[in-house]
C-alpha cells in the first residue's frame, strides 16, 4: 500500500540493461537487481536508487570489472550507501503520510486479490476434483483482506499520534476483536452451501478477485493524500507530532529516540527564529534524512513472527490432543513454516553488525 510519493523512476530499467551491456554478462544485471531489491525493501526513494545505480554502472563501464568485486555483495552495498547518504543529511527514504480510512475499500480489494490465489490452491488440494462450494470458498479472501486493510490503516494512523507501546496495545486489541468476529463468521459461511462443481471454478473466483482488485485500484480512493495531509499541519505542535509518528512508524525508532529527534528539531528551529515547517519542510521530508533503525525493526518482525508461529504450533497441538479432531496437512505445514520463518528472522535480527 505504499504509494511512493515521488513516483516510479523510469530510468531504472535502462540502468539494469546498461549493467548487462557493460561487460556482456547477465550476472552483472543480477547484482544490480539484488541491489535494487534491497534499496526498495529499505524504502529508499526511487530517484535516489536510480542515481546510485547510475553511478555504479558508470564505474563498471569505465573499469570493465564486475560489480561485486568493485562494491562487494549487492545487498551490503545498497544498505551501506543508504546509511552513508542518510548520515550526510540527504533525503533518502520514502516517508508517506498515514493511510486514510477512505482508502480501506481499495486496499482491501487489492489484498483480497492477492489472498485469493493461495486460498484457491489450498481449497483445491484439500477438496479434490469435485467441490461442494460454500460462501466460505467465495468470501474468505475478502474477509481476511478487509481485516488486514483495517489493521494496517489503524496502525498507520495510531503510531503518528501515540507512543509505540500504546499503539501496539490499541492494534492488538483491535486484532483480537476482529479475529474473534472472523472466527465466528467463517465457520458460518462454510456451512452455507452454494453449489457442487468442478475444482476449476476456483479459477473463476481468482479471476473475479483480480478484476475487483484492479477496479478497486483504478476507481476507489487510494492513499495519494500527501498534499491533503500537509495542509493539516498548521503549527509546530502538530508538525512535531507527525515527525515523531513518522520516526516510530517508518524508521522503527523507539519512543525515546523519536522524542530526542523532535526535541533537537524544536531547539534548532527556536534558535533560528523559524517555525518547524519553515526550517525543515514537511515532517516526512525531515524524517527521510535519518537512518532507519533496521536492527530494532528486524527484532519487532521477529517477535511478531514468533507469536504467529506460537499460534500455529498451539493450534496443531490442540488438534493433536483432541481425539475427535483430525489433523489437516495445512495445519502441519503452517506449524513448520512459521517457526522456520521466525528462526530466520531472529537470525537476521541478531546477526553481527559487520554483516549488514
Amino acid at each position: 500500500m505504499s504509494t511512493h510519493t515521488h513516483g516510479a523512476d523510469d530510468r531504472i530499467p535502462a540502468l539494469l540493461d546498461r549493467f548487462v551491456a557493460a561487460r556482456g554478462l547477465e550476472s552483472d544485471r543480477r547484482w544490480a537487481e539484488e541491489a535494487l531489491a534491497r534499496f526498495l525493501m529499505d524504502d529508499v526513494r526511487e530517484d535516489v536508487v536510480a542515481r546510485e545505480l547510475a553511478e555504479a554502472v558508470a564505474v563498471v563501464e569505465g573499469s570493465g570489472t564486475r560489480p561485486d568485486k568493485l562494491f562487494g555483495p549487492a545487498a551490503d552495498w545498497a544498505r551501506s550507501r543508504r546509511d552513508e547518504l542518510a548520515g550526510e543529511g540527504q533525503v533518502v527514504l520514502e516517508t508517506e503520510p498515514p493511510l486514510t480510512w477512505r482508502s480501506v475499500p481499495s486496499n482491501a480489494l487489492i489484498i483480497s486479490a492477492l489472498f485469493s490465489i493461495p486460498f484457491a490452491l489450498v481449497f483445491a488440494i484439500r477438496d479434490g476434483l469435485t467441490v461442494d462450494f460454500s460462501w466460505a470458498h467465495l468470501l474468505v479472501p475478502l474477509v481476511l483482506g478487509s481485516l488486514m486493510a483495517v489493521v494496517v490503516t489503524l496502525w498507520s494512523r495510531t503510531i503518528v499520534r501515540r507512543t509505540f507501546r500504546v499503539s501496539v496495545a490499541i492494534v492488538v486489541g483491535a486484532v483480537l476483536v476482529l479475529a474473534t468476529g472472523a472466527g465466528f463468521l467463517l465457520p458460518t459461511l462454510a456451512d452455507l452451501h452454494l453449489f457442487t462443481g468442478s475444482v476449476a471454478w476456483h479459477l473463476a473466483i481468482v479471476a473475479g478477485y483480480l478484476a475487483l482488485g484492479v477496479l478497486g485500484f483504478l476507481l476507489l480512493p487510494t492513499d495519494e493524500t500527501a498534499k491533503e495531509f500537509e495542509q493539516q499541519i498548521p503549527d509546530d505542535g502538530t508538525w512535531a507530532l507527525v515527525l515523531g509518528g513518522t520516526l516510530r512508524g517508518r524508521l522503527g525508532y523507539s519512543d525515546e529516540r523519536a522524542r530526542q529527534v523532535v526535541e533537537e528539531a524544536r531547539a534548532h528551529a527556536a534558535a533560528s527564529g523559524s517555525s518547524l515547517s519553515e526550517e525543515f519542510g514537511t515532517p516526512q521530508e525531515y524524517a527521510a534524512r535519518f537512518q532507519p533503525d533496521t536492527r530494532r525493526r528486524d527484532r519487532l518482525y521477529a517477535v511478531l513472527l514468533t507469536l504467529v508461529a506460537a499460534y500455529w504450533v498451539g493450534m496443531l497441538g490442540f488438534k493433536w490432543l483432541a481425539p475427535q479432531e483430525s489433523v489437516e496437512w495445512w495445519r502441519i505445514f503452517g506449524a513448520v513454516l512459521f517457526p522456520v520463518l521466525a528462526g530466520w528472522q531472529w537470525r537476521l535480527a541478531l546477526r553481527p553488525r559487520t554483516e549488514g
